[in-house]
């Protein structure tokens, strides 16, 4: 990749291809987080109803609930070219119960829907522009909505060095095990940090430390009615939150 210094949109255009084997390498919670997506999800498998996937990436997480729910349709959204590319690759076989949107998640008219669920986006948003982003999913929510929030969060200075060392302890031998299975190799893993150590020092690193107690605080002052955490390993969270009506 030479010296340049990398952007963010670089970033994913780059490790779009092999996001979808490495991403569950180097964050140990991220598959169980979204199978929680699925299990949270609050409808019955043969129940009909609209979702939003915000930030969708790969399109892993609606690839999932679309495998559970045969008669959902939802619209997947993301602003990296390279990732929806893969994404609607991968969503063929449910191209009529899915559409795929090339947006800027806290800009876009978001449509009208019962679920709206998102997956390691939340952390590149600016905290100046989380009201806006919570007020538009809320209002595009029906009565009882639901939105399902899964994403690493600050847990603050109750989170004491030896927690925090377990943390990394648990993360790396993670790492070394998929290692071996043959499922990554060192040199991806160290490119893969490499790049974001490079992203840092040119100031293009977008990544904020939301603390799930702000996050909640925005999301009550969006409009909705209910917001709590429900699942938690480290600093991998799901919020779980539901709007005004009937549930």
């Amino acid at each position: 990749m030479g010296d340049a210094p990398p952007d963010g949109i670089r970033y994913f255009a780059e490790i779009a291809a092999s996001y979808d084997r490495v991403q569950p390498v180097l964050s140990p919670p991220y598959a169980a987080a979204l199978e929680m997506i699925v299990e949270l999800t609050p409808f019955d498998p043969e129940d009909p109803f609209e979702f939003v996937d915000l930030g969708c990436g790969t399109a892993e997480p609606t690839t999932r609930v679309l495998e559970r729910f045969r008669r959902a349709t939802g619209t997947c959204i993301d602003s990296e070219p390279e990732m929806l590319r893969i994404a609607k690759r991968k969503l063929t076989p449910y191209s009529g119960s899915v559409e795929v949107k090339e947006a800027d998640i806290t800009r876009c008219t978001l449509p009208t829907c019962d679920l709206v669920f998102t997956a390691k986006t939340v952390h590149h948003v600016h905290p100046g522009n989380l009201p806006s982003l919570f007020a538009r999913i809320a209002g595009a929510l029906r009565p009882g909505g639901c939105f399902i929030l899964f994403d690493t969060m600050s847990v603050g200075p109750g989170w004491s060095a030896a927690v925090r060392q377990q943390s990394t302890r648990y993360r790396e031998c993670h790492i070394q095990r998929a290692i071996e299975s043959g499922i990554v190799t060192r040199e991806e893993i160290d490119a893969r940090r490499e790049y974001k150590r490079k992203m840092r020092a040119a100031g293009k690193d977008v990544e904020y430390e939301h603390r799930a107690e702000d996050l909640i605080r925005a999301m009550k002052g969006a409009g909705f009615e209910e917001a709590a955490v429900v699942w938690r390993l480290f600093a991998d969270t799901i919020l779980l939150a539901f709007v005004p009506g009937k549930y």
